[in-house]
C-alpha cells in the first residue's frame, strides 16, 4: 500500500517512482518541479500544496535545451578522438576547461568552422586534416531516440515549443538529420522557434541568452517550463522567472510524461 502524501512534506523516497501515475496533475507538476530540482527531502508548505492542487499551471510554452535533454551526447567520445589525434591535454578537458576560449568563441559565432579548424591546428601544433577534426568534434553526438520525438510531437499539440542550445555550425546538420531520422519531420516542424548560441551570439548560462529568447518571442517566463541538464543554466532561468526542471541521470525527459 502506498503512503499518503501529506501537505507538509514530500515523502522520501517518493511513494511511486513514476509521478505520471499520481492522481492529481496540479500537485504532480509541483512535486516534480520541487523534487527534480531540490531533491525529495524538500518541503512543500500547506499554502504551496493548496495552490498546486487548486490552481491551473498557466503554462503556455516549453523551452528545451538540446544536448542531454533531447539529444544523447557523449563528450568522452570527442575527448578520446582528441587523444588519438595526439592533441595536447587542454583539448581533453572540454567542456570544463575554457582556457583557450576556442570552444566558447566557436559556439558564440565569433569563429566560423574554417577558423575553428585552423585554431585547433595552431593550438595543437599538429597538421590535422579537416576531416579528422570534424570527425572528432561530432563524435560526441550520439543520437535521438524516437520516443523523445514522439513526446515532442504530443507536447507540440498543447504548448508552443522552443529550443535554446549552446552549439556550433558543425553540429547542426548532424543532429538535425538525427532528429529527422527519428521523427520523420524536421525540428522546425515541431518547434515554433529554435535559438542556436552561434546565431544569437550568446551562450547559456549568461542571462543575455535567455533575455534574447524572451525579447524575440514575447514569451512570459512564468508561463514557460525550461528543461536543461546543466544546473547553472537552471539557476539563471529561475532568476528570470522560468519554471525550471533539471534533467539529470535520475530524471529524463521521458519521466515527465505527456501531461506536463
Amino acid at each position: 500500500m502506498q503512503r499518503a502524501i501529506s501537505a507538509g512534506r514530500l515523502p522520501s523516497p517518493l511513494p511511486d517512482p513514476h509521478p505520471s501515475r499520481w492522481p492529481c496533475n496540479g500537485f504532480r507538476r509541483c512535486a516534480l518541479l520541487f523534487s527534480f530540482i531540490f531533491g525529495p527531502s524538500e518541503y512543500l508548505n500547506s499554502y504551496e500544496y493548496t495552490k498546486c492542487m487548486t490552481q491551473p499551471s498557466g503554462i503556455r510554452n516549453i523551452l528545451f535545451d538540446l544536448g542531454g535533454v533531447i539529444l544523447d551526447i557523449n563528450v568522452q567520445a570527442t575527448q578520446q578522438r582528441f587523444y588519438e589525434m595526439g592533441l595536447p591535454s587542454i583539448f581533453m578537458n572540454y567542456p570544463e576547461n575554457m582556457t583557450t576560449d576556442l570552444f566558447f568563441r566557436y559556439e558564440t559565432g565569433k569563429l566560423d568552422t574554417g577558423s575553428f579548424r585552423n585554431e585547433v591546428r595552431r593550438l595543437s601544433g599538429l597538421d590535422v586534416s579537416d576531416a579528422a577534426i570534424d570527425e572528432a568534434w561530432t563524435a560526441m553526438l550520439v543520437g535521438i531516440p524516437s520516443s523523445r520525438t514522439n513526446l515532442l510531437r504530443r507536447l507540440s499539440e498543447r504548448y508552443d515549443l522552443y529550443m535554446l542550445s549552446n552549439t556550433c555550425p558543425m553540429h547542426v546538420p548532424v543532429f538535425e538529420k538525427m532528429f529527422r531520422d527519428a521523427s520523420g519531420v524536421s525540428m522546425q516542424d515541431l518547434f515554433k522557434k529554435i535559438f542556436y548560441s552561434f546565431e544569437i551570439g550568446y551562450h547559456k548560462p549568461d542571462r543575455e541568452a535567455f533575455e534574447y529568447v524572451i525579447c524575440d518571442t514575447g514569451i512570459v517566463p512564468e508561463e514557460t517550463y525550461f528543461l536543461d541538464d546543466n544546473i547553472h543554466n537552471i539557476k539563471t532561468s529561475q532568476e528570470l522567472g522560468f519554471r525550471a526542471i533539471h534533467i539529470h541521470e535520475r530524471t529524463s525527459m521521458m519521466d515527465l510524461g505527456y501531461d506536463m
